[in-house]
């Protein structure tokens, strides 16, 4: 499979997860597009805006920062995050993140079902 960035949409939310302000963003990967994962896009926040924390229960996420700084947030607990860092919240954890700059914040995201017990 082949996927352009030209050729995948652009979209912007609004309050994302109960947060606010505006991102935007492309989900190159969903569903059934490659097995185990459920989703893996890029976001941008704009500043002042955020991703509401918001809980996992039977999937786990990874949020890799490729561009600007903020706060990340992990199972309540708040630090700072910038270009390189990642963060991954384990099924049943929760995780936000706060772009309290003055300029975008850029990350990528992926998705993934909770592992099986046992496997």
């Amino acid at each position: 499979m082949i996927r352009r960035s030209a050729e995948v949409p652009l979209e912007t939310k609004l309050n994302v997860r109960g947060g606010v302000g505006v991102t935007r963003g492309m989900e190159l990967l969903k569903l059934g597009d490659m097995a185990g994962i459920l989703s893996l896009g890029t976001t941008t926040l704009e500043p002042g805006a955020t991703i509401g924390e918001h809980p996992h229960p039977n999937t786990e996420d990874l949020y890799l920062i490729l561009a600007g700084k903020g706060v990340g947030v992990l199972n309540g607990e708040r630090f700072p995050v910038g270009a390189g860092d990642l963060f991954l919240v384990k099924a049943g954890g929760s995780h936000g993140l706060i772009n309290d700059s003055a300029a975008p914040l850029t990350f990528l995201g992926v998705l993934t079902r909770s592992p099986e017990p046992g496997a």
